[in-house]
């Protein structure tokens, strides 16, 4: 079963391993997909690649974060209405296990087990325990973005 927690966007803090962490990524369409005991959030972070500005912080921190996604260390979500959906959703199975789906569209999809934080001024944290799950997309194949020493 396919749940929505919310479509508009909301504001995510992502820590790397190694200290690195950004502010600048938005995610929408949080969903949240049941499978016995399994839970799976799922976050579209593709509109952060849509930017027009390519020097926007939030397309240079969507970039890293697909360069990077291997040290992703947690994910904060500052929305109170995924927190409590989410919430209520946990309470309802037996022994939850929390997965973490990030779509970053053409540029790949990755899945995390994680464990779940309630926020003590709002929100939810996500921290990483394992990558179960790597579809790369094409921005990792050698030579995309190189040109053949034109300059426009």
């Amino acid at each position: 079963m396919k749940f929505s927690l919310r479509k508009t966007p909301s504001h995510l803090h992502l820590a790397y391993k190694y200290g690195e962490g950004t502010d600048g990524v938005t995610g929408r369409n949080f969903t949240l997909e049941v499978e016995g005991q399994v839970l799976t959030v799922g976050i579209d972070v593709t509109p952060n690649f849509h930017i027009r500005n390519k020097s926007a912080s939030a397309y240079l921190d969507a970039i890293n974060l697909a360069h990077n996604y291997h040290k992703l260390r947690s994910v904060q979500c500052t929305d109170n209405l995924v927190r409590a959906r989410l919430i209520r959703a946990w309470e309802q199975v037996e022994h939850p296990q929390l997965r973490m789906c990030l779509d970053l569209g053409e540029r790949g999809r990755f899945v995390y087990v994680v464990e779940p934080h309630s926020l003590f001024m709002g929100g939810i944290q996500f921290d990483v325990q394992e990558l179960v799950e790597e579809q790369p997309g094409i921005g990792f194949e050698p030579g995309v973005f190189e040109t053949e020493g034109k300059h426009a």
